[in-house]
């Protein structure tokens, strides 16, 4: 239960080599690459030329072979290009896959490729060869369903024209009169149509009418085209050689054909699940090369060799050291670099600690990583976490609820690491959610028969026990916080902020039952000479680390820090109220539930019971996450803890739709 031990190394191989460390250094995971040009000591030697970053190139790969050789910045842009591309075909294939349900697709487990499995799928060359034969088909589809967007926009001006005997072409063969075929705007009143009508030396044959348009077939003399421009009578626009109605017939033929090439391509696609993961694969390969490519950017080269500089965990030195010499023999050279001269801030952490404690890490990290000469704090942060989530929320029917969904969702479900280590987070706090729930003998707002503390009657117990666990809150991380300075051999700051504030408010704390319990009355006595002594000796060692009479202010403002803590005290108070509060709300809404007349309780009143208290889990589960987080951060780490580390970030591959199996599960 601690922070991992890192050895600082250094590997010079030969240039040839490169790629292949990089790709072994990706396989096993557990070695992260410094950037040596952001390192001081590496710049001069940089600005002298004296070493360059290895170029980036990429070529002779079936991969890439329709390109020409490519390098640095053109080798990132390509394969940043090849994974949009990639990413955009495996969406729109996904269109015609069979529809997965989010719980199915949560349940199907993710494809298992070990390192040399994935390099060998991303090089091949079949998924590149694959993506084009499935971009023809989707290209194609996209033309089809244009075809019929537009065969079926023609369908419908046409449509209305299927009674047309003859063609507009025919018509402007006539010599002693003039015929056009087209449409008039319907009005209200039908005036232009009426208008039109009464004409003379205008004949009109109604061949559709609609709510808007009249169809007409008009027959009138060569000098009356200026009364049919004046009424906006708009000639029918039809060049075609067959009628209509027999133009009608030959589109849909066509989209019967059209339709048929669709179904079929359509039909192609859904037999393509196993296409669709290998291009996923094919994304996180391209993904991994990326990661490769830029790795290489961090690394130093002359003429002949190359050098990187790096961590890994200690545990595991041997066994890098043991596969690099199995791989690469005497052409490697792998250094342990001394790393006790090196910044806190510059050595990566990670977290160590047993898997009950191992979800609280979430806490830290979103606190801060600690320094790694600090102490990890999450062994200790966890049981007072622990504790006040599961006061605050507080009730046997919540907890037992919360436990069988992370439960039945972790043993069911292919979930990331990131949220199957928060479902490990709640699935540990239902224990203490149910545990306190049994104390205030509370089951989704109704009281148990069997109770320690009762919600109703027991108030001030409950207010006092609130106000002890902020005591033994503080106390802590006073106490740690004295520890950490004599690391730092800060001896006097120890005692003053740290050692000395524990001993005056355990004093307090003496002085307090004393004066509340007769029988402890001696108590009082201890505690107030042991408050004053330790106020005292605060100020006599602030004069001797002021050297002067000047010390006695920073020591009297020190002690006005009791003011400060008794404000933590009274911050736990919350501890009560959202317990309280939580079930209050549930033994409300099974009393609006009660109040239902007969069977609609056991029918709209179950409904309703349900929607009432999934409402008051949510809030009161969010309420015990953030002000439980909260307690933690300023009243615990507040006291002693700093925070000021960078985690681990090992050189890894991508694992967007795969699980990599590890190196022993690839051989």
């Amino acid at each position: 239960m601690a922070i991992s031990q890192m050895k600082k190394i250094a590997i010079l191989f030969s240039k040839e080599h490169l790629d292949e460390l990089i790709d072994c250094l990706q396989s096993l995971q557990i070695v992260e690459i410094q950037d040596l040009r952001q390192i001081e000591s590496w710049q001069k030697v940089f600005d002298n030329n004296q070493v360059k970053t290895p170029k980036i190139t990429m070529n002779n790969s079936p991969l890439y072979e329709d390109v020409q050789e490519l390098h640095d910045n053109q080798v990132l842009d390509y394969l940043d290009s090849q994974e949009s591309y990639l990413e955009k075909l495996s969406e729109q294939l996904s269109l015609y896959l069979p529809h997965q349900s989010t719980v199915q697709r949560l349940r199907t487990k993710p494809r298992e490729l070990t390192f040399s499995e994935l390099k060998e799928l991303g090089e091949s060359g079949h998924v590149k060869t694959l993506a084009q034969e499935l971009s023809l088909k989707l290209h194609r589809l996209e033309e089809i369903e244009n075809e019929l967007e537009c065969q079926k926009a023609t369908i419908e001006k046409l449509e209305p024209w299927e009674t047309l005997d003859t063609l507009p072409t025919e018509l402007a063969k006539f010599h002693f009169l003039k015929a056009k075929i087209g449409i008039l705007s319907r009005t209200s009143d039908d005036y232009l149509y009426k208008k039109l009508t009464s004409e003379t030396g205008i004949q009109i044959q109604e061949l559709f009418v609609t709510d808007k348009e009249y169809g007409l077939l008009c027959f009138y003399d060569n000098n009356q085209d200026d009364i049919l421009n004046d009424m906006n009578f708009v000639e029918f626009d039809y060049s075609e050689d067959i009628l209509p109605r027999d133009k009608i017939k030959q589109l849909k033929m066509e989209a019967q054909i059209l339709t048929s090439e669709k179904e079929l391509i359509q039909n192609q696609l859904i037999d393509e699940h196993i296409a669709i993961s290998d291009i996923k694969c094919q994304i996180d390969y391209i993904r991994t090369q990326v990661s490769k490519q830029i790795t290489k950017t961090y690394l130093a080269s002359n003429t002949y060799l190359t050098g990187l500089q790096g961590w890994v965990e200690e545990q595991y030195f041997q066994f890098l050291q043991a596969t690099l010499f199995e791989r690469f023999g005497q052409s490697m050279l792998l250094i342990e670099v001394d790393s006790r001269v090196e910044d806190e801030a510059q050595i990566p952490i990670k977290l160590e600690n047993k898997s009950l404690i191992e979800p609280f890490e979430l806490l830290t990290e979103m606190y801060a990583l600690p320094g790694y000469y600090e102490k990890d704090p999450t062994p200790i942060l966890a049981p007072f976490y622990f504790t006040f989530f599961g006061m605050m929320v507080a009730d046997l029917g919540y907890g037992i609820l919360l436990y069988i969904l992370t439960f039945g969702l972790l043993k069911i479900f292919y979930l990331s690491k990131s949220v199957t280590r928060f479902l490990k987070f709640f699935n540990i706090l239902s224990i203490s959610v149910g545990i306190w729930g049994i104390i205030y003998g509370s089951f989704f707002g109704y009281e148990l028969p069997f109770h320690l503390i009762s919600t109703t009657t027991d108030v001030m117990t409950i207010l006092i026990l609130s106000v002890v666990f902020g005591f033994m809150t503080v106390v802590s991380g006073l106490f740690l916080g004295g520890i950490q300075k004599i690391r730092k051999r800060e001896y006097g700051d120890a005692y003053t902020s740290g050692f000395a504030w524990c001993f005056i408010l355990v004093g307090l704390l003496f002085v307090a039952i004393g004066s509340l319990i007769r029988q402890y009355d001696a108590l009082a006595i201890i505690g107030k000479w042991l408050a004053i002594c330790n106020a005292g000796t605060i100020i006599i060692v602030s004069i001797i680390q002021a050297r002067g009479i000047r010390g006695i202010g920073k020591g009297i403002f020190n002690l006005y820090n009791i003011s400060s803590y008794v404000g933590d005290l009274v911050s736990f108070t919350r501890l009560m109220a959202l317990g309280l509060s939580g079930a209050s709300i549930g033994s409300a809404f099974n009393l609006i539930v009660g109040l239902f007349p007969g069977i609609s309780k056991f029918t709209v009143g179950i409904l309703i019971f349900a929607v009432l208290h999934t409402i008051n889990i949510f809030l009161s589960l969010l309420s015990g996450y953030v002000h439980g987080a909260r307690l933690i951060f300023v009243e615990l780490f507040g006291k002693f803890y700093e925070g000021r580390g960078r985690a681990f970030s090992p050189l890894k591959t991508s694992e967007k739709y795969i699980h990599l199996k590890q190196q022993s599960e690839e051989h």
